[in-house]
């Protein structure tokens, strides 16, 4: 009998409730909306004190909500412009579904909004109306808001090193 043994690499689900260093942010912007996963430094940055965030952060593992958003995708901030001047009581909301397919991580929000008819219908968990965008005009406005906010990469899906600055620049 042969027993094979293979050693997951990341403490995945646990990351979540922990620091992260010298890593650049995993992101969505579309139409000046920004969309990240939940995690403690997002928390402590924007100093959230809604309840429902701090829920899915406190018992993500606890509760095993990771089973069913493996990334709780947040809209962390907006970028203000024309076409989303009436959304600011979205912000820190946590994103359910896009054109009723549930959204479980950063790469279904993003190829959500990439294979988005002319109108997005965006849900958040909770009551209250859903979000509506027009696709046309958040294409028109796309290249307004990346220069207005110099904005270099519309999206971030993956962790990636924050710079290639030495480690320790006066080494003995």
């Amino acid at each position: 009998m042969t027993v094979k043994i293979e050693f997951v690499k990341t403490a995945w689900p646990y990351l979540i409730q922990g620091h992260s260093y010298d890593v650049r942010p995993r992101y969505v912007l579309y139409g000046g909306l920004l969309f990240q996963p939940l995690n403690l430094d997002l928390l402590e940055a924007n100093r959230s004190t809604d309840l429902r965030l701090r829920h899915f952060f406190e018992y993500f593992i606890l509760e095993q909500l990771y089973l069913q958003h493996p990334d709780v995708i947040v809209l962390a901030n907006i970028l203000p412009d024309p076409i989303n001047t009436y959304l600011a009581p979205y912000r820190g909301g946590i994103v359910d579904e896009i054109n009723g397919k549930k959204i479980r991580t950063l790469d279904d929000l993003a190829n959500s909004f990439a294979e988005a008819p002319e109108r997005i219908v965006i849900r958040m968990i909770g009551d209250g109306p859903p979000l509506v965008l027009d696709r046309n005009k958040v294409e028109s406005a796309r290249e307004r808001i990346k220069t207005r906010y110099n904005v270099l990469k519309e999206q971030n899906l993956e962790e990636q090193p924050g710079s290639n600055a030495p480690k320790q620049a006066n080494k003995i």
